[in-house]
């Protein structure tokens, strides 16, 4: 059995990552951890040498890649760029997601010989048998407390709009957030808030649902005509299909609120979004003024549904050709293609990968023709009409990354 002996009296050299999640937290609080594990190795008496310190201020640890200290961290320690031996944090649960730690210490340490240590355990040594005891009590205990903080949270915002009240988030385009406010010791505070029509954009929805209903064109041709509606004003645009899908299908257009009608979570940091069971889904009538009649929302969803059903078909047809009958967690264009995500337009946006309805080549076979395209352009505020053949520019970059990496065989 391989052993690491962990000698606290050695200089070690370390680096510390702090983190807050939100910039509603305090905002001392990085400062206040950098300050805790301080005064934690001046009362040890620990001669450990701070090399650098890796902060994210109002960051998430959902996401890994999101977090630009981090990765910062991880590419610095994993290069040598930065040679250090342990990473100390405040708590474990500043390093990431519960899920995630053991992969994450163990990867430092047996690649890389780098231990990650916290605060509130005084540095015990993770590897010991009673640090390994300690720390499977804290992964149970913080995976316990959220599970809890979660459950409280939920049951807060489902009670809220029973009441119809909002239950938190922005609002959706067209409304606005009014504050109701209560006299608390002397001090008045917000109470709740009410979704109403807001002035200034309730006409967007209605522009969009009137020219749904009378064109029946889907979201993409939609998001082009409201770039290009002069009644709109500029500071709302651009449009994207996405967003026009997304209002297009919301039932709070005719006043009804639908909440937690899906279940959210993360797979391999991508975050995943699965429908909930219809007895789990809160239904609340009359919840605010409508912005369209009931009406003619359901003969804009009536057109949808045909759409929808059509490219479902679609792709029950090739799933069944191909013979798989499990679905991945975490479907999407980017498990198919290489570069999704990585290619820019010269608007800003990231280019996303088109693919053609399967044809058969002269030889037989079944292919398709995939291409990158701006979003941008797809919802008529990009000029660049510009297709990239994703085989190509996939031929090209590995081309060069080859060329980099092996620089006597190119």
């Amino acid at each position: 059995m391989l052993k690491r002996v962990f000698d606290p009296k050695r200089p070690y050299r370390v680096v510390l990552y702090v983190r807050m999640s939100s910039d509603k937290q305090n905002p001392r609080s990085p400062d206040q951890q950098i300050a805790e594990i301080k005064r934690r190795l001046r009362a040890l008496g620990y001669r450990w040498v701070i090399v650098t310190i890796y902060r994210d201020d109002a960051v998430s640890g959902k996401y890994l890649r999101k977090r630009k200290g981090f990765q910062k961290m991880l590419r610095e320690l994993k290069t040598g760029t930065v040679v250090a031996d342990l990473i100390l944090v405040d708590t474990l649960e500043r390093l990431g997601r519960v899920d995630e730690l053991p992969t994450i210490r163990k990867e430092l340490f047996e690649r890389h010989g780098i231990l990650v240590l916290t605060a509130d355990s005084n540095f015990a040594d993770p590897n010991t048998p009673q640090g390994r005891a300690l720390g499977m009590v804290e992964s149970m205990r913080a995976v316990e407390d959220g599970r809890v903080k979660a459950h409280n949270v939920v049951r807060g915002k489902r009670d809220a709009a029973e009441l119809k009240h909002w239950p938190g988030g922005p609002p959706p385009m067209g409304y606005m957030l009014k504050s109701v406010m209560t006299e608390v010791k002397g001090r008045e505070e917000v109470d709740y808030c009410l979704l109403v029509p807001n002035p200034a954009t309730r006409r967007i929805i209605e522009i969009l649902f009137e020219l749904a209903e009378r064109t029946s064109h889907g979201s993409t041709r939609l998001a082009r005509a409201l770039n290009d509606d002069p009644r709109i004003l500029a500071e709302y645009k651009p449009f994207q299909p996405e967003s026009v899908a997304y209002w297009l299908d919301s039932r709070i257009y005719y006043g009804d609120l639908y909440w937690g009608q899906n279940a959210t979570g993360v797979v391999d940091d991508t975050r995943v979004v699965e429908p909930n069971a219809p007895e789990e889904v809160l239904h609340v009538e009359n919840f605010c003024e409508p912005l369209v009649t009931r009406e003619r929302w359901n003969d804009v969803h009536a057109v949808r549904l045909v759409r929808r059903e059509r490219a479902l078909a679609a792709r029950r047809r090739h799933a069944e050709s191909e013979g798989k009958q499990l679905d991945a967690p975490a479907p999407g264009l980017t498990l198919n293609y290489l570069l999704s995500g990585l290619l820019f337009c010269e608007c800003g946006l990231r280019m996303v990968a088109s693919s053609s309805s399967p044809y058969v080549a002269k030889d037989g076979t079944e292919r398709r023709y995939t291409s990158y395209v701006c979003p941008g352009y797809l919802g008529g505020h990009c000029e660049n009409c510009t297709r990239v053949p994703e085989e190509w520019v996939r031929s090209v970059v590995i081309g060069k990354l080859c060329e980099r990496l092996f620089p006597e065989s190119a």
